[in-house]
């Protein structure tokens, strides 16, 4: 039971970073720096407006300095990796085929709102998955 837990907070904690990459790398941001920060005031987020969904609970979906909205979808990839996480974990445990689709599912996670947002594919998702596709191919079978 708390393995569960562990592995749905990872998911979680992956989520959160999922939608630096979602955010940063169509506009051709660094993922790394800045720091996160409040889009609209600019102002630096603390360690506590980082917990993924219970930051978001906490503070009403709203950014702590200035009270600007802060889309759902933050809220919604957050736990839907977490879930990912979990049910792959359900079904092949701790093994390397877990890892490798967890990885394929964080890069397909990516390119969905990416798409959805800009209606492209960074040719780095597609390089990425290709080379990872083939990867998988040589060592699973």
């Amino acid at each position: 039971m708390y393995m569960y837990l562990i592995v749905f907070s990872i998911g979680l904690i992956i989520g959160s970073f999922l939608n630096v990459c979602i955010y940063r790398i169509p506009l051709e941001q660094s993922i790394v720096l800045p720091s996160s920060h409040c889009f609209h005031c600019n102002t630096p987020l603390n360690t506590w407006d980082l917990i993924p969904v219970f930051s978001f609970i906490f503070l009403k979906g709203e950014c702590r300095y200035c009270s600007t909205k802060i889309s759902p979808r933050y809220l919604v990839v957050e736990i839907l990796t977490g879930i990912i996480f979990l049910l792959l974990f359900l079904k092949f445990g701790l093994s390397m085929e877990y890892f490798f689709f967890l990885i394929l599912l964080c890069i397909l996670i990516c390119i969905t709102f990416i798409d959805y947002d800009y209606k492209i594919i960074p040719d780095e998702f597609i390089l990425l998955g290709f080379g990872y596709g083939l990867i998988y191919r040589l060592i699973m079978y």
